[in-house]
């Protein structure tokens, strides 16, 4: 096994390259349990989570940085419930990181390879991490120049088919904190509203969009997650933390906006990684 080195080395050497592969074969909708941007604690997964237990493979040309299995090194992008995790790093800065690996799989796999070409096998899935009895992969992207975490779809060659998005349950939210359902009441005060939805079990937008009038007001892109202050954060028309996205377990923001009195057609869009696009519209009364 390499010996671990402390996560701010790790930022300062690497590098990355584009058009990678998926870790595993045979891909399918159901081979991902938990997407990039997913509700994960109180924050917001900068992960793909797996479901099939199959061999694991370099997604790119690389370099191996490092293999840890100790548990020790710990940030907000490298937890140490990631368990046994290998490493690899590409051009222009960015890093592939395998996570929740059995041990002794990655030994046999790796040995004392430096360099790691496309589709070399790094080892099985295991019980090492926070999935401990699932054996899923956990897959990330790290691009350590902007201290931000990629969306993997983004890099990798897509599936032709994504789980299906659901746009219900709208939960409007002042700055007072009172809720409004939408599918029982259209007329409130005027005001700055958070606007919920319920959230998606496993899949998580690409990009959640707010207009009124048609004019858009607020978009949530989840191509990356970015870090401040040792915190996660996507961006909308503000920096949104991953309390800001998720508030509870039944509930994801879709955006904010200020409503001005008078009647208004408020719409709602989510965009998928195939360009589909799932919408609502409601025609509210502002007083």
């Amino acid at each position: 096994m390499k010996k671990s080195l402390s996560i701010f080395g790790l930022l300062l050497l690497c590098s990355t390259v584009f058009a990678y592969e998926w870790p595993q074969e045979n891909v399918e909708t159901t081979s991902i349990k938990s997407y990039f941007g997913q509700k994960r604690g109180n924050s917001v997964s900068t992960s793909l989570v797996f479901s099939d237990p199959e061999p694991i493979k370099c997604i790119e040309n690389g370099k191996l940085l490092i293999v840890m299995s100790d548990e020790t090194d710990d940030s907000v992008f490298f937890p140490c419930a990631y368990g046994t995790s290998v490493i690899v790093s590409h051009e222009d800065s960015l890093l592939s990181v395998y996570g929740n690996l059995e041990t002794e799989s990655v030994i046999e796999a790796i040995g004392d390879k430096t360099e790691l070409k496309s589709g070399d096998l790094i080892g099985e899935p295991g019980n090492s991490g926070w999935q401990n009895g699932t054996s899923s992969l956990e897959l990330q992207i790290i691009d350590t120049k902007k201290a931000s975490a990629i969306n993997p779809k983004i890099l990798i060659t897509r599936t032709n088919n994504e789980i299906p998005l659901t746009l219900e349950g709208i939960v409007l939210e002042s700055k007072t904190g009172a809720k409004i359902n939408l599918s029982t009441q259209k007329s409130f005060p005027s005001g700055i509203y958070k606007v919920y939805q319920k959230r998606n079990a496993v899949a998580s937008p690409y990009r959640t969009t707010i207009t009124i009038n048609g004019v858009v007001v607020d978009q949530i892109n989840y191509d990356t997650i970015n870090q401040e202050n040792n915190k996660l954060y996507v961006t909308g028309k503000k920096k949104y933390l991953g309390t800001d996205i998720y508030p509870d377990s039944n509930l994801q923001l879709l955006g904010e906006t200020m409503f001005t009195a008078g009647k208004s057609t408020l719409g709602l869009s989510l965009n998928d990684f195939l360009g589909k696009i799932t919408q609502l519209n409601y025609i509210v009364t502002v007083y």
